[in-house]
């Protein structure tokens, strides 16, 4: 794979440095000596990719490093985990100096971030994501967080991480799967900030589905020009950032409705942006050749276009209900006025119902 740039993603008066590195060589904090001490939050699968040396803390000038192991799944993303982290970086004595190191997905990148923002009132952290999706977003912005029950990423905060380093070597050897809900992700930036670059995409995506170095390399490098973008004109939610949601509203309700089994984060997120773009034309917003379009592309990349069978309009009304976007009886969710124009806008809850009623069953 060719070597990947280096991309500035701006937030708030901070700029944190996003590296797309060739390969799959150690992350770049486990290569140094670090002053402080070291936290690795990690996973079952992503913690095998890493040379770590002793399991035990090491108490040399170095600095103590810890390991901390999480299973997979959004099922660690909880209160739980968040407490076993902290406790182990007290039992450890770490300071406000020490670093926490994200290796892993979307999960362990919002836990083991919500651990950096909360220790002694706030610790650095860098993401080394090994996930497409949490390389093209997640990772990226600096919103980190928790479930609650039914309640997704209800506890958190919005917390930049020092810089991010992925390998893409690392990356590219993904399960097909966990790939294409990672594709979900840059095809929403695509659907709601650009249309230049959803047309690329919908033109590249045989290349980007089979992993061609190149067309990965400008996918992801415009992903994080397109994060910057947002996030350096608003970093806490407040109004442009918030067009990331596109399809992330559903999306979430669906996870929830499915009790976090059976569909991946981005599998959800492309239900939702296909619901988001009908719901559009419904209104008037955006044109019925779009919308098709917007279908096809995400259909082309074996993304799921048509609603599960085991979440009925009960189970979706008592997820959409809670939902952090919430107003009264309304809830926050993004439309399309055109391909690479979003708006973020409330609607009655009652009509994301009726989005989802008129939606096509699909066999999970």
């Amino acid at each position: 794979m060719q070597s990947m740039q280096t991309v500035p993603v701006r937030s708030g008066t901070s700029t944190v440095w996003v590296a797309y590195q060739a390969g799959s060589s150690q992350p770049v904090c486990l290569q140094r000596r670090p002053g402080a001490g070291l936290v690795m939050v990690t996973d079952v699968n992503a913690g095998a990719m890493v040379t770590w040396g002793r399991r035990r803390g090491d108490y040399s000038a170095s600095g103590r490093r810890l390991r901390v192991v999480l299973g997979t799944g959004e099922s660690y993303k909880g209160f739980l985990y968040l407490r076993l982290i902290l406790r182990a970086m007290l039992r450890a004595g770490l300071g406000r100096d020490a670093v926490v190191l994200s290796l892993g997905g979307g999960v362990v990148g919002d836990v083991a971030g919500l651990a950096a923002a909360c220790y002694m009132r706030g610790v650095s952290i860098v993401q080394h994501p090994t996930t497409l999706l949490a390389c093209v977003d997640s990772a990226m912005g600096g919103k980190v967080g928790i479930n609650t029950g039914a309640f997704k990423n209800a506890v958190g905060c919005i917390h930049p991480p020092r810089y991010m380093e992925a390998q893409m070597g690392r990356v590219a050897a993904l399960p097909w799967r966990q790939w294409r809900a990672g594709l979900a992700e840059a095809a929403k930036m695509g659907a709601c900030l650009d249309r230049d670059f959803y047309c690329w995409l919908a033109v590249h995506s045989h290349d980007v589905a089979r992993r061609a170095a190149p067309a990965v390399a400008s996918m992801v490098s415009r992903c994080a020009e397109l994060k910057s973008y947002v996030t350096a004109r608003d970093d806490v939610e407040a109004g442009a950032r918030a067009c990331l949601n596109l399809g992330h509203t559903i999306g979430h309700a669906v996870e929830s409705g499915m009790r976090y089994k059976h569909w991946l984060h981005g599998e959800a997120v492309s239900l939702g942006i296909v619901l988001m773009a009908y719901s559009s034309h419904r209104l008037g917003l955006l044109p019925k050749a779009d919308a098709a379009q917007l279908v096809r592309m995400l259909s082309s990349l074996r993304l799921p276009v048509r609603r599960p069978l085991g979440v009925d309009a009960a189970r979706l009304a008592d997820a959409l209900s809670a939902d952090k976007k919430n107003r009264g009886e309304s809830v926050c969710v993004v439309l399309l006025r055109g391909i690479g124009d979003g708006v973020a806008l409330e609607v009655p809850r009652d009509a994301m119902l009726c989005a989802w009623s008129g939606a096509v069953h699909r066999h999970t």
